[in-house]
C-alpha cells in the first residue's frame, strides 16, 4: 500500500542508501523520512532509528550534519531516546568536519537542557539514564574546552553553549527577567544524587568566570567579542547575582579594547557595547545599584541623557530615584566646591581687616 507510512519509509531509506546521485537527492529522501517518523508518525521512530543513525558515517558532511539535526529533533520530542543516541552524538563531536562539530555543539545547547528536565521529572533514575547523563556531562566538559579552539566559528557556538549551562545550573532570583521555558536549579528535585545542585552551581560559576576571562582577552575577534558581550548581558538579566561582574567586565572592555581590532570593528564594538548597557539599564538591579557607573560609561560611548532615561525601567518610582541620584550627585559636587572655597578665606583674612 503506497500510503502506508512504514512502506514509504522503507522505500525512502532504500533510495537514500543506493543513491549514487548527488548528496541533495540523499538528503531529500532522509528529510522525508524525518518528517514521517518524527513529526507525522512518531510510533515508527523506534523501528527506524538505527537505519537513520547508520548515515552518520556517510562520506558527505551535509548528510552527517543532517543526522545530528535528526537526533536533536527526535530527542527534543522524546527525551527517552537520549540513551540510544548520545554515544552517536559524542562520536560526531570528534568529526573531522568543522561543520558537523558546530552542529553537534548547537544540538547540545538544546539537548543538555532536555536531559536535565528529563532527569528532574523522572520518578526513578535507571542505569541507562545514569549512563546517558554521564556521557552528556563528558560532552559538556569537551565543549567548554573548545573555547580554546583554533576555529573562530566553533568558539562562537561554544560561548552560546556556555551561556546555556550557566543559566540552567544557577538559581532564579526575585529580580530575574522571566524567559519562557526557562529551566534552572530551582526545577531540580533536592534528592537527585545524579545531578547535585550545589556541584552544578559551582561548575556554572567557573564557566561564567571563563566567559569573563575570554571577553577580556586581547586577541578575541570582534564577532566573538560581541557574541560574548551579548551572552554576559543575557546572564546578568536572567541571573542578577552576576550583574556586578558583568558591568565591571563591560567597564574594563571600554577602557581596554582589544588592540587587534580594525577601526571599523572598534566602531561596531562600541555601538554594541552601548546597546548592551542600555539593555541592562532596563533591569531594576542595574538601574537601582549601578546607575552612576552605567551612565558614565554610556556618556563616554556617546549616549544622550534622554536615551539613557528612555532605557530606564518603566517603573516611575525607579525613574524618580534615578533623577534624585542625579540631583544628589550634582549637589554633592557643588557642596564640595563650596566647602573648598569657604575653607580658604577663613584662614586669617578677617583678622587682618580688624588690625587695619
Amino acid at each position: 500500500m503506497e500510503d502506508d507510512p512504514t512502506s514509504q519509509v522503507v522505500t525512502l531509506l532504500n533510495n537514500a542508501q543506493i543513491s549514487s546521485n548527488t548528496d541533495s537527492t540523499k538528503l531529500d529522501n532522509l528529510r522525508k523520512v524525518q518528517e514521517i517518523i518524527v513529526n507525522k508518525d512518531p510510533n515508527l521512530l523506534d523501528n527506524f532509528l538505527d537505519e537513520v543513525l547508520a548515515f552518520q558515517t556517510d562520506r558527505s558532511q551535509d548528510v552527517r550534519k543532517f543526522v545530528v539535526g535528526f537526533i536533536e529533533d527526535a530527542c527534543v520530542k522524546d527525551a527517552e531516546l537520549l540513551p540510544k543516541v548520545i554515544a552517536n552524538l559524542q562520536l560526531m563531536l570528534g568529526d573531522q568536519s568543522v561543520i558537523v562539530q558546530k552542529r553537534v555543539i548547537q544540538a547540545m545547547t538544546h539537548l543538555y537542557r532536555s536531559a536535565l528536565k528529563w532527569l528532574a521529572s523522572a520518578k526513578t533514575v535507571s542505569e541507562r539514564m545514569e549512563a546517558a547523563w554521564s556521557l552528556m556531562c563528558n560532552m559538556k566538559e569537551i565543549i567548554v574546552e573548545l573555547l580554546d579552539s583554533d576555529n573562530d566559528g566553533i568558539r562562537t557556538i561554544t560561548v552560546k553553549f556556555m551561556e546555556m549551562v550557566v543559566l540552567i545550573q544557577t538559581h532564579r532570583e526575585q529580580e530575574s527577567m522571566v524567559k519562557e521555558g526557562d529551566f534552572s536549579l530551582d526545577d531540580l528535585p533536592l534528592g537527585l544524587k545524579l545531578a547535585r545542585p550545589r556541584k552544578l552551581e559551582e561548575e556554572a560559576r567557573r564557566i561564567f568566570e571563563d566567559m569573563v576571562k575570554y571577553h577580556g582577552s586581547a586577541h578575541i575577534s570582534s564577532a566573538n567579542l560581541m557574541t560574548t558581550m551579548g551572552s554576559l548581558t543575557n546572564i546578568a538579566r536572567l541571573r542578577p547575582t552576576f550583574m556586578s561582574r558583568v558591568i565591571t567586565a563591560l567597564e574594563m572592555l571600554q577602557a581596554n579594547l582589544p588592540p587587534t581590532l580594525a577601526k571599523s570593528q572598534v566602531s561596531s564594538v562600541r555601538k554594541h557595547l552601548k546597546n548592551q548597557l542600555l539593555t541592562l539599564l532596563r533591569h531594576p538591579t542595574a538601574a537601582g545599584h549601578f546607575f552612576t557607573n552605567m551612565t558614565t560609561l554610556l556618556t563616554d560611548l556617546g549616549a544622550g541623557r534622554d536615551e539613557v532615561m528612555r532605557a530606564m525601567p518603566n517603573d516611575e518610582e525607579m525613574k524618580r530615584k534615578a533623577r534624585k541620584k542625579e540631583r544628589e550627585a550634582e549637589k554633592a559636587k557643588e557642596a564640595a566646591k563650596e566647602q573648598q572655597e569657604s575653607k580658604r578665606p577663613k584662614i586669617d583674612i578677617p583678622d587682618e581687616e580688624e588690625e587695619e
